[in-house]
């Protein structure tokens, strides 16, 4: 009885805030990015939970989990999102109508919004900025995610998020459910920040991102550019990187003391 109590509150709950999260959210986001353009739309939905992950961790908050069942929702919601840019589907009911309970048997679930932009900065900051959003992400008992974005080229804003967060009690689990990009890219060796068994001008590339904040590394990621094994990745790593590629290193890792 308590769950069932607890699925109308956190219905009505996101009824009384849509209209307050639409009204205030900023649409005059910016275009597809450079950076975005390189993603297809299944890497960006998990680097943008793995992104919320960080912020929720910065906050002392547990990790939302990744759900595929939860992202085939999002993707639902994500694609109304082009008819009707609204918590509310097209038919009238809303994202908790969508949520099979035998599936997900969920306390509490909500849903946040964007559109105009695949850039994944771009849209967490429009998150971010919303207090109704952003309550919802990091809410403190939230368990699980799915995010999901969509791009309708004849539409207005092009691109459309839609991310499902819901909170299970403690200790459930949820099928297929990982952590955010976990052993999405695994590079064979020291400098093979991409993950393809090669190291070339594309791993430089994506390492210079990575030190410019453009991008999410796992921890595969982190390790593989750690260059010069100093326990820190900064522009000297990718200064040898580069050294390295154009052939004046032979192997790799090396380390600071090798380098006097």
């Amino acid at each position: 009885m308590d769950k069932i109590i607890n699925r109308m509150v956190s219905t009505i709950a996101a009824l009384a805030l849509s209209i307050v999260c639409l009204m205030t959210f900023p649409f005059n986001m910016s275009g597809n990015s450079v950076d975005g353009a390189e993603m297809n739309s299944e890497t960006a939905a998990e680097m943008m939970a793995a992104r919320i992950n960080e912020e929720r961790a910065a906050l002392g908050l547990r990790p939302l989990y990744i759900v595929p069942y939860l992202n085939d929702v999002a993707a639902v919601r994500a694609n109304d999102l082009v008819t009707v840019f609204d918590h509310k589907r097209p038919d009238g009911t809303d994202v908790a109508d969508l949520i099979d309970t035998s599936i997900v048997d969920y306390s509490r679930a909500a849903e946040v919004l964007a559109r105009g932009s695949f850039d994944i900065d771009a849209v967490l900051s429009a998150w971010k900025n919303s207090s109704g959003h952003w309550g919802y992400i990091t809410r403190a008992d939230a368990t699980h995610i799915g995010i999901a974005v969509v791009y309708a080229p004849e539409s207005d804003r092009k691109w459309y998020w839609a991310a499902v967060i819901v909170n299970m009690e403690d200790g459930m689990t949820l099928p297929d459910q990982k952590m955010p990009l976990e052993d999405a890219i695994v590079p064979t060796y020291c400098g093979d920040v991409n993950g393809d068994g090669q190291i070339d001008s594309f791993d430089l590339v994506l390492l210079n991102k990575y030190i410019n904040g453009k991008v999410y590394f796992n921890d595969a990621q982190i390790e593989a550019s750690d260059i010069l094994k100093d326990g820190v990745i900064t522009s000297a790593d990718a200064a040898i990187l580069r050294k390295y590629i154009l052939g004046e290193y032979s192997k790799l890792p090396l380390t600071v003391d090798m380098l006097f």
